[in-house]
């Protein structure tokens, strides 16, 4: 019985113990005393722009707080209440800083940055040629090292050179990339340093910062510039804005190119790890992307080694194992590619140019075993 009466005893003091702590007269959440200050990041040249990973800097109150903008562009930055010089930069771009912004505790300051290039001019330049590829591949394979010839055509068998043993056949995970190479007649002011890419999903932006092209080669009378985003997703419209930039500013596109990805090109006979034999029919299938595409196949041993090649318009290929084929792994992938049916929209086409689409499947292991007995 006394066991009961503690225990009632230590309930009601615990309840009273929470009235007075939750009840009328319990002091509140305690404030800390900050403050927001948000905003974007943008281009001057186009004020639908974004630049994602540009560094947002506060100072005041004799200290330094600092945050990025995240993969639209935009940033929130927590402070103390007080005033601050606030500063965006990026490389390629000029710094520029908002003095005397005041922040109130608990209260959001908005500060939106416009950067500038060069001494901020955005003079017309003349393109001359332009080469525009949308290209889809198995996401394990790397096509940043992918050559252009003179012609701009892409050299199918520099990405095919080699198969290492270890590769991951029949994977499902694909991604897809955009390339652009541009020729400049009469070259580009003095001072040209790079090019951007701005890429949107939608039509009125916002355009994203997606890649910062390397330096762009000058010669008379020509000067070409190149870039690439190889973060795209297959079979997806973009909306995109390529520029060129240097010393004395920078110059945009007068309005975005419509581009499409290609579709993920998918093999679907024989099956992975199929075994054939020497004299037997052997037919080839993938999945179609539609009309106008070309398909070139190529067979090699699994040690990189070449074997033959194919080509095609249709989704298959028919093709006997010859009686001398040596007993061992092999990889057989296809690549799709076509000429698009008029140029990307948006872009006022010069003479010479170029667009292209390409899609890579993922390779498959076919063996090749003895004869079986009779």
């Amino acid at each position: 019985m006394r066991y009961f009466k503690i225990l009632a005893l230590f309930v009601t003091l615990t309840i009273i113990g929470l009235g007075a702590n939750g009840g009328c007269g319990c002091p509140g959440p305690v404030s800390l005393g900050l403050g927001k200050i948000t905003g974007y990041v943008a281009s001057s040249v186009l004020v639908t722009t974004r630049i994602p990973g540009a560094t947002i800097t506060a100072v005041g109150g004799g200290k330094t707080y600092t945050t990025v903008t995240d993969e639209q562009g935009n940033y929130t930055l927590l402070v103390p209440a007080g005033t601050y010089n606030v500063s965006a930069s990026k490389d390629t771009f000029n710094t520029k800083t908002e003095s005397g912004v005041s922040v109130t505790a608990d209260g959001t300051k908005t500060v939106n940055f416009s950067l500038t290039t060069g001494i901020g001019e955005t003079p017309e330049i003349s393109i001359s040629d332009i080469a525009i590829i949308t290209i889809t591949y198995p996401n394990q394979f790397d096509i940043r090292g992918l050559s252009l010839d003179k012609n701009l055509k892409l050299d199918i068998k520099s990405l095919l050179k080699l198969y290492p043993p270890t590769i991951k056949t029949d994977g499902s995970d694909y991604k897809s990339a955009f390339i652009i190479e541009a020729s400049f007649a009469p070259s580009p002011p003095l001072g040209a340093k790079g090019s951007r890419i701005y890429v949107g999903t939608s039509s009125n932006g916002p355009f994203i910062l997606k890649s910062l092209g390397p330096g762009v080669i000058t010669s008379m009378p020509v000067s070409t510039a190149f870039n690439s985003v190889d973060t795209l997703v297959p079979n997806t419209t973009y909306y995109i804005y390529p520029s060129l930039y240097g010393t004395w500013g920078e110059s945009i596109a007068e309005e975005y190119m419509e581009v499409s990805t290609p579709e993920k090109l998918e093999l679907i006979n024989p099956g992975n790890n199929s075994v054939v034999f020497p004299g037997d029919q052997v037919t080839f299938e993938w999945t179609s992307l539609g009309e106008g595409w070309d398909y070139n196949g190529e067979i090699r041993k699994e040690t990189g080694d070449y074997v033959g090649s194919f080509s095609t318009n249709d989704s298959s290929y028919t093709a006997f194992v010859p009686q001398e084929a040596e007993v061992g792994n092999y990889i057989w992938r296809i690549i799709g590619s076509r000429f698009s049916g008029g140029e990307p929209a948006g872009l006022s086409k010069p003479d010479g140019s170029s667009y292209r689409q390409i899609s890579i499947s993922y390779p498959r292991r076919l063996i090749i075993g003895s004869e079986p007995a009779e």
